[in-house]
């Protein structure tokens, strides 16, 4: 398998754009470069078609923005009509307001909403709200990513740029650590606006994590926000909110919500929303209510509501999943990956071994799954394009490569069969 041209590209992408890529979490050295795909050409349903005419079963499906799969002739059909409507106006269009409608029904939590177009914009809108009701200034977080922002980069490694004082505003805790939350909020509550979190990150919530958040947030007037990026339109319609029956004061989406056409949302309650309404609590985006996205959207919410878009996700996630893990038994990688997380959006996490960093490890499963044509970015979102036969196809490929993983580390011989430069870069949620 031939990566020329991506090699090219990316050689001259460095010269023009800082890590030859705008986003972070499609940065080329979260790849083997040289004997992985560096830039895609098209894809269609759950697969990609890499510069060099390679083709490859796809599961981060777009960092999980594809939840129906890729060029959905519907969607894409809904969204043409908006361009070709004009996109963009003086005014609103009346779509905006039919969406805003609609995700009122689905989402718990919504009693009004506010459309931007990334998860970064929505995150900030949020804790602006809860700031401005509260009038306290500090924010818990719970182990996620929530944009990059200062209010939220401040509090992590990647944070220069940002005035150093901006972290004390923000208090960082562990996922599904309960007590430790509920020490800090007790100790504090006087000066927490918000807590902000995912509802599901890689793992699972322990039993009465979710409930016990909302329960504590709720006595110490504090303003409780789920990130619903990945989970909604995913675990369920409604999102994590609606599947584990916990309802947040706001929560935002945008992942899933137009099968990729670029759109966010902030949904809450009206006590909170109606800030907006007071042109001192700014929050706008001069693209926020173009036509083509919101037609997109409203697309891909109708064939999710009249087709089992969700129960299919769950399925294949399902079958997907418990053959990873006889085959992680299978070739005695125990020690080494586990799978994790719920069906819908599933992780494998490593751990080192010997003298094998974590990236090293990844490095050399990713070659080996790329060359039998699986794009491993080492998580899994199945869409509702994934049938039967690609998670058989996928389940073949990880036999091999994983049989392959352990021979090399029996062999002590990893390192030197990377053929490309190994992965330099962990995501945004190292």
């Amino acid at each position: 398998m031939k990566f020329t041209h991506s090699l090219k590209m990316y050689e001259d992408a460095l010269g023009l754009i800082p890590m030859g890529t705008s986003t972070f979490s499609r940065n080329p050295n979260l790849y083997v470069i040289g004997a992985s795909p560096l830039f895609i050409e098209k894809a269609k349903g759950c697969r990609v078609y890499d510069v060099d005419g390679n083709e490859f079963i796809d599961y981060s499906m777009s960092l999980g923005v594809i939840n129906l799969g890729y060029a959905d002739p519907r969607v894409n059909a809904a969204a043409k009509q908006g361009i070709d409507d004009g996109l963009v106006f003086t005014l609103s269009c009346p779509e905006e307001s039919r969406l805003a409608a609609k995700l009122k029904q689905i989402i718990p939590c919504a009693e009004m909403v506010r459309f931007s177009k990334n998860g970064s914009d929505v995150c900030e809108g949020a804790v602006r709200l809860a700031r401005n009701f509260t009038k306290k200034s500090k924010v818990i977080t719970v182990g996620g990513y929530h944009g990059f922002h200062d209010w939220f980069i401040a509090s992590t490694p990647r944070n220069k740029g940002i005035p150093a004082e901006m972290s004390a505003w923000v208090i960082p805790h562990n996922y599904n650590d309960l007590a430790a939350i509920a020490t800090t909020i007790k100790a504090q509550a006087h000066e927490i606006a918000a807590l902000v979190m995912e509802p599901v990150i890689t793992v699972e919530p322990q039993e009465g994590f979710l409930e016990g958040i909302r329960r504590l947030t709720a006595e110490h007037n504090i303003v409780l926000i789920f990130d619903e990026m990945k989970t909604g339109f995913r675990l369920s319609l409604g999102g994590a909110q609606r599947y584990f029956k916990v309802t947040p004061d706001l929560a935002c989406f945008a992942k899933g919500l137009s099968n990729g056409f670029p759109l966010s949302a902030l949904a809450g309650k009206k006590s909170l929303m109606e800030q907006f309404g007071d042109e001192q609590c700014f929050f706008s985006a001069s693209y926020a209510t173009e036509k083509c996205s919101l037609n997109a959207a409203l697309k891909t919410i109708e064939i999710i509501e009249n087709e089992p878009v969700i129960e299919h996700i769950w399925k294949m996630g399902t079958i997907l999943k418990e053959g990873l893990i006889r085959l992680v038994a299978k070739h005695g990688l125990e020690q080494i990956i586990k799978v994790i997380g719920l069906a819908p959006m599933q992780h494998l996490v490593f751990s080192p071994v010997d003298d094998l960093s974590v990236n090293e490890i990844r490095s050399y499963l990713q070659q080996e799954c790329v060359k039998r044509g699986l794009l491993f970015v080492g998580y899994h979102h199945p869409s509702y394009a994934h049938q039967p036969k690609d998670i058989e196809d996928t389940l073949k490929i990880y036999d091999e490569a994983f049989g392959l993983l352990h021979k090399a580390i029996v062999g002590k011989d990893l390192k030197s069969l990377i053929t490309g430069k190994p992965i330099s870069a962990f995501g945004v949620r190292r």
